[in-house]
């Protein structure tokens, strides 16, 4: 049996078992209540914070009961495509951010608007809410975000005669940076990954956008993104402050940090116990700002409820009590993670400085590209940027390129 049989033996023998194993019958608990269930990701700590939550939600609605499954983040695409297809799915789920539009563009999801959601959205970060803003409606609610500032190394700023900061616009930057290089010691003041997420703050800071407002067209190759590539371009091959982290084989961003070979890179607060961990003297602050300010991406999750659940209304009183101020407020403290809530603000007092600077980085993200597949988004995008970098193009011929794809292949299906 050749490998594309065993494969499609493989998919069916997988089908058959997830039908065979899961019982919708048992819709109820023994004392009467009607079972919703909610597939998440969460670890174990969050998972916990979760059942509390759930305990209290169903102290004020005694007709049903949530039941959380929790399944593998990096399998939960595939797993939730599966259990859609055989008819079998969740009444409602946690997922990747990029993995909303695919389901509203399936018609799998249901579009919030039916409970009303305009006269509470307003109390989310409008980043992270946008995530799930697909075609002018709204199938998602963030419940968990993230996004990357700019970590930079005390020691390294204080031994270049520096004041321990990061510089607050790029211009700034470029000059600080020439003082902290030294490529004869393998020292440089920055390092960057080559993928479109990490770099979209790069973007965002000169208000470019990858996707129309009406996600017809791509806007990549806009004056606004070439300056922005440019920009990135120069700090390789021109300005030579960057330490090539985006090639490879070499030393990661986040390596060459820890070692002290790097004095600044972005990255997320996911990273802040690990950094504590080590004995380097390091701070946060806000990216630098371009013409349109500072500002970062979006990283986290979101949740959605199932078209095909008949209790789609107390899903959604779950979930919005899951993320209302107060739960917010108490996931962010115990978890020292960001609140998606914008009440949570005024609720959560964090002793690190460090996540004070990411609640401020937060405020001004910029929602990133929604696309039905934004993993091919970044299979176009990240080659066209690598060849700048490298220098094998000029940033206008790569994004021209990239666009052009990304309407054939993406946009226009």
């Amino acid at each position: 049996m050749d490998e594309k049989k065993i494969i499609i033996v493989a998919i069916i023998a997988y089908l058959a078992l997830v039908f065979v194993c899961w019982d919708d019958s048992i819709d109820k608990t023994r004392d009467g209540r009607t079972i919703l269930a909610f597939w998440h990701t969460y670890n174990d700590l969050e998972e916990k914070i979760l059942k509390d939550v759930i305990k209290e939600w169903e102290a004020q609605n005694a007709s049903f009961t949530i039941r959380p499954v929790r399944i593998p983040f990096d399998g939960h695409k595939p797993k939730l495509r599966t259990a859609l297809t055989v008819g079998q799915g969740p009444d409602m789920a946690r997922v990747d951010w990029s993995f909303v539009c695919e389901l509203a563009r399936k018609n799998a999801v249901v579009d919030l608007e039916t409970f009303n959601f305009s006269q509470i959205r307003g109390q989310y970060l409008k980043a992270p809410l946008e995530t799930g803003l697909i075609d002018g409606k709204y199938y998602g609610i963030p419940d968990q975000t993230t996004c990357v500032a700019m970590f930079y190394n005390k020691k390294m700023f204080v031994d270049a005669g520096l004041d321990p900061m990061v510089p607050p616009t790029w211009e700034k930057f470029i000059e600080v940076g020439k003082k902290l290089t030294d490529s004869s010691r393998g020292q440089y003041a920055f390092a960057m990954s080559n993928t479109l997420w990490w770099n979209l703050p790069f973007f965002n800071t000169f208000g470019a956008k990858i996707i129309s407002a009406d996600g017809k067209k791509s806007e990549l190759n806009s004056d606004k993104a070439i300056a922005a590539l440019e920009l990135m371009a120069s700090l390789v091959n021109e300005h030579k402050i960057e330490a090539g982290a985006w090639r490879p084989g070499a030393i990661s961003p986040e390596q060459g940090f820890v070692n002290g070979k790097y004095a600044m890179i972005l990255m997320g607060p996911w990273n802040l116990a690990k950094f504590n961990n080590t004995k380097m003297d390091y701070g946060v602050g806000l990216i630098p700002a371009g013409p349109a300010g500072t500002s970062t991406n979006v990283g986290g999750t979101d949740t959605v409820i199932f078209k095909h659940s008949p209790y789609a209304k107390e899903c959604y009183d779950f979930l919005t009590f899951f993320t209302n101020a107060k739960n917010q407020a108490r996931w962010c403290s115990e978890l020292n993670q960001l609140p998606i809530n914008l009440g949570a603000y005024d609720l959560v007092e964090f002793e690190n400085e460090h996540l004070k600077t990411f609640m401020e980085q937060m405020k001004h993200a910029r929602v990133n590209p929604v696309v039905t597949s934004y993993g091919l988004l970044e299979d176009m995008v990240n080659p066209e940027m690598e060849a700048v970098l490298s220098g094998q193009k000029t940033a206008k011929e790569a994004l021209t390129s990239a666009a052009a794809k990304i309407e054939e292949r993406i946009l226009n299906q």
